[in-house]
């Protein structure tokens, strides 16, 4: 199973450069970075780290359509893959349910979205895109020869899962219990699409301090939109779940924290001693998990090191 981090871009880019650089000597298989409009721009991010490391994977995990159209992430995805050598991932999902407050975008069907946003991205790899969608079109070339690289989906709901195993080279998911790793190979149909965790993890021998540190980043992940029917498959309360969600959506994060148990940060991340999180993986490798991403503490750029160190002692040792 590869072991892989992310590296956020809330810092100075160059900074995040130097963090992926640190994440490859200490022995990471790859570093992935989220794409977001209130952060510093991911794929400028990317072709720093791929000037910066020679090893590791590079990843988008994950980068929405919706805010670059596909011919544009073909062409950026094959840009960063030509500068890296043929290390770079694409990983593309719908967004997140706050783009409608915070861009006013209209909503639309994640599943049409996503399978035509690939479409163009294989097609504009394979010579030239034709696609009249509901939410995308694009009619022509690349005007150079892409460097194609492997696209992953971001799914957690049935129909998407199944999705990213028809067209994914993997998927990025949520769900750390045996039930819902089952759950998602039983859905990708085969073997061939790659299984990734994303996944937070605190490091501290004292467990109930490591919980309260996770409650806050694992809010989103327990509160936000998908199937109703992986709540009990996370091992969670439907209740607990419907109050979180409404804190959420009213934007009180201080009451949504508050709605965190302790159940909802074991269903989405990893807390305690170093010996627990070997454990917990361990347990997904023998479940068939392909690769982890795993988020650890932010801070400057000594303090993220310090993180990244921690968690390469107690997983890649």
């Amino acid at each position: 199973m590869r072991t892989t981090a992310t590296v956020r871009l809330d810092r100075p880019i160059t900074e995040a450069a130097e963090l992926a650089r640190r994440a490859e000597d200490l022995g990471f298989d790859g570093v992935w970075v989220a794409d977001h409009y209130f952060h510093r721009d991911a794929t400028a991010a990317l072709a720093l780290m791929a000037t910066a490391t020679e090893r590791v994977t590079l990843g988008t995990a994950v980068v929405s359509p919706l805010l670059r159209h596909p011919a544009l992430l073909a062409s950026a995805a094959a840009t960063i893959n030509e500068i890296a050598g043929g290390r770079f991932v694409l990983g593309i999902g719908a967004g997140g349910y706050e783009f409608a407050a915070e861009l006013a975008l209209p909503p639309r069907r994640p599943l049409g979205l996503t399978a035509e946003a690939v479409r163009i991205v294989r097609e504009l790899y394979a010579g030239r895109a034709d696609v009249s969608g509901e939410t995308f079109s694009t009619h022509g070339a690349l005007r150079y020869a892409p460097v194609p690289g492997p696209v992953y989906l971001a799914g957690r709901g049935p129909k998407m899962l199944a999705l990213a195993g028809e067209i994914g080279d993997g998927v990025i998911t949520h769900g750390l219990s045996g039930g819902h790793i089952a759950y998602v190979k039983e859905r990708l149909g085969g073997p061939g699409t790659a299984v990734v965790l994303m996944l937070d993890v605190e490091i501290d021998e004292d467990r109930s301090r490591a919980l309260a540190a996770l409650r806050p980043r694992c809010m989103a992940m327990a509160g936000g939109s998908y199937a109703d029917e992986l709540i009990e498959v996370y091992g969670l309360d439907p209740e607990e779940v419907g109050a979180l969600r409404a804190a959420l959506r009213s934007g009180d994060r201080a009451a949504a924290e508050r709605l965190v148990t302790d159940q909802m940060v074991d269903a989405f991340g990893i807390a305690g001693p170093p010996g627990l999180v070997r454990d917990r993986l361990a347990e997904f490798a023998a479940a068939g998990v392909d690769e982890v991403i795993l988020s650890v503490g932010g801070g400057d750029l000594d303090a993220s090191t310090g993180h990244l160190t921690e968690l390469a002692k107690a997983v890649l040792s």
